[in-house]
């Protein structure tokens, strides 16, 4: 097991700090190097001990030598463990004091820039903050530059031309520099969603709606994530046709009007469209159908490789004034053992950055419960325990997954377990576990012994993956539609996009009461532990962990009572009488409650804990198809 590493990343060597505004590299003149070399042996993944990868053989053919690569290379943020405990302590650094304290320096930056381009590599995006450099170029330009071995390394998702050494460069850049990521594209995450078989009544095929979900945990009527935007990232795009019969099977009032695309890099290759078309539409679907009133931005990359989905995170960050991006939910994951060290350490800090941005991140737990594997993702006892990443990364939220038990006749919530197929003999449960990398933030604890062990813990939160009709095993799963066909599916990812309509509507809350958005969520979330604003789950495993009272490593502080969620974080405006005009959103009183506020300021609203009953009728939108 890797023991957590500190938190406090070295600063960059440079003393000279700039404004967000990059130096122009025309103006840099060149350095000379001595010759002296360092080597980022944290860069990769040592294939000897990747269970999931197999050298195929060691000699390239001249096509593969020829191949395009896309890599960035990450500079360290200075004083990162400071900016950390002030973000997780409800801050929102200004602009001017982020580029003077914690982004590394335009000239490491520019410095770096220019190396690349005098090495024949082509700048693919530019990082407005310099943290991060998006680069392409040939694997023969990759071994002349950074001294790296290749071979073709074969994984379930291929053959690949990857590294199996550690690139270097030149001593006088090296002090500035994190990591270097990309190098090994047999490395990427995989989607979370499994397809579920339907439930055939007597009246046809039976789905479980948005609707429904809502209803289930108790969301406001008078709330719907209006003037929040969503963000998606995906390596497929979706049919606006598929979103509009989405709708209009399921009852829902989005509209595709709030939908936009934004490709990354180039967009979703052929191969890419083709096998993540259905947890793309799942994405976008049940995000917005959860929050109707919200935007939703899919930024579609080229592979789920690391380093795209690092891009798309520089993107949404370029992008999120502008658009007020809020939430980004991401239905994607790995197992942490499948990631280099320096690549988590060098994600962590895009993960920061969006958190101070008041951008939630979230990320799906997994779908192999405890002892998830490294190629497949799922459940088997002959896997190490071990956590999935980018869940696992404290400035994100980690969401697993529950079954949700419903009545029979009126859909109503009747209770929840931890998802599980582990009993019955299948691999499939919610993903939960500790970190082998991550140290547990000051703020993850909810007095219970789980939570006072030294490292990161999973998942923070959970919701729907599947349902259950109450007094039997089976229930209706989620609709998605897909390149004109109809899916039943479930999984984390569900759990996630559905996580991320929820924050929406908890950011229009806090709009409504003149709060800014939630942010990071953990360190706002755990206080309210054994309050009315989560249903605790008491039952259920995911292979070595079980479910019980408080916090588990299974459904984290458990699912969200909406209402009463928000309620605690922002105000919930009043539903409006009968033929009366809307009643005023100012703050509704209540009875305190919950684990105490942090001291900070922005979270007073902390101690605002309250029961509104929801008037919502039933809209169940079970439509035979």
């Amino acid at each position: 097991m890797r023991n957590p590493q500190s938190r406090n990343f070295p600063g960059s060597r440079s003393t000279v700090l700039a404004a967000v505004v990059l130096t122009a590299v025309s103006a840099v003149p060149a350095p000379a190097f001595s010759g002296a070399r360092h080597c980022f042996s944290e860069s990769i993944v040592e294939i000897a001990s990747d269970r999931s990868a197999l050298v195929m053989r060691r000699t390239l053919k001249a096509s593969e030598h020829n191949e395009i690569l896309s890599f960035s290379v990450s500079l360290k943020m200075p004083n990162f463990a400071e900016l950390e405990n002030r973000v997780a302590h409800g801050e929102r650094i200004a602009p001017d004091v982020i580029a003077a304290r914690y982004l590394p320096s335009a000239a490491d930056y520019a410095a770096m820039e220019t190396w690349l381009k005098g090495q024949g590599f082509q700048i693919t995006m530019e990082d407005p903050n310099h943290t991060n450099i998006f680069a392409s170029g040939t694997v023969s330009q990759i071994e002349h530059a950074m001294g790296v071995n290749f071979a073709r390394v074969a994984t379930v998702d291929g053959e690949f031309t990857s590294a199996i050494s550690a690139p270097n460069l030149p001593e006088e850049l090296s002090g500035a520099v994190l990591a270097i990521d990309g190098l090994q594209p047999h490395l990427r995450m995989h989607p979370h969603f499994q397809f579920e078989p339907n439930v055939t009544t007597v009246s046809g095929t039976q789905f479980l709606a948005p609707a429904d979900i809502l209803a289930a945990y108790n969301s406001p009527s008078t709330l719907n994530g209006a003037g929040q935007t969503i963000a998606i990232i995906m390596s497929a795009t979706v049919n606006t046709s598929d979103l509009t019969t989405f709708y209009s099977t399921v009852g829902s009032t989005a509209t595709t009007a709030n939908f936009t695309t934004k490709s990354i890099n180039g967009g979703p290759t052929s191969t890419s469209q083709s096998a993540d078309a259905v947890e793309s539409a799942l994405d976008v679907e049940w995000s917005s159908a959860i929050a109707p009133g919200a935007k939703v931005r899919l930024y579609a990359i080229p592979s789920l490789s690391n380093t795209s989905i690092i891009a798309a995170c520089n993107q949404i960050l370029a992008d999120a004034t502008a658009n007020n991006i809020t939430v980004a939910s991401v239905s994607v994951g790995g197992v942490e053992s499948g990631f280099s060290n320096s690549s988590m350490q060098a994600d962590s800090q895009v993960f920061l950055q969006m958190a101070n941005a008041g951008i939630t991140v979230l990320f799906a737990s997994g779908d192999g419960g405890s002892n998830p594997g490294g190629s497949t993702g799922t459940y088997s006892t002959s896997n190490p325990l071990q956590a999935e990443y980018p869940a696992s990364d404290p400035n994100v939220a980690g969401v697993g997954g529950t079954s949700l038990i419903l009545t029979s006749n009126t859909f109503s919530y009747a209770g929840e377990t931890a998802f599980s197929t582990i009993p019955s003999g299948g691999n499939l449960a919610t993903g939960g576990g500790i970190s082998q990398f991550f140290a547990r933030p000051s703020w993850q604890t909810d007095g219970g012994s789980v939570l006072a062990n030294a490292n990161r813990c999973v998942p923070d939160v959970s919701i729907v993956w599947s349902s259950i009709l109450q007094g039997t095993n089976s229930g209706p799963s989620a609709l998605v539609v897909s390149n004109g066909g109809d899916f039943a599916v479930g999984g984390t990812s569900l759990s996630v996009q559905a996580w991320g309509g929820i924050v929406a509507i908890l950011n229009q809350a806090r709009s409504i009461a003149g709060n800014s958005p939630v942010g990071l969520l953990g360190p706002i979330v755990y206080p309210l532990h054994g309050t009315s604003a989560f249903n605790d789950i008491t039952s259920g495993n995911n292979g070595a962990y079980s479910a019980g009272s408080g916090y588990d490593l299974c459904t984290g502080l458990g699912s969200p009572n909406i209402t009463n969620l928000a309620s605690a974080l922002g105000t919930v405006p009043a539903a409006p009488a009968p033929a009366a005009p809307a009643a005023s959103s100012a703050p509704a009183s209540g009875g305190g409650g919950g684990g105490g506020a942090l001291s900070d300021g922005f979270y007073l609203a902390l101690a605002i804990l309250f029961t509104i009953r929801l008037a919502t009728k039933d809209h169940r939108a079970r439509r035979s198809r």
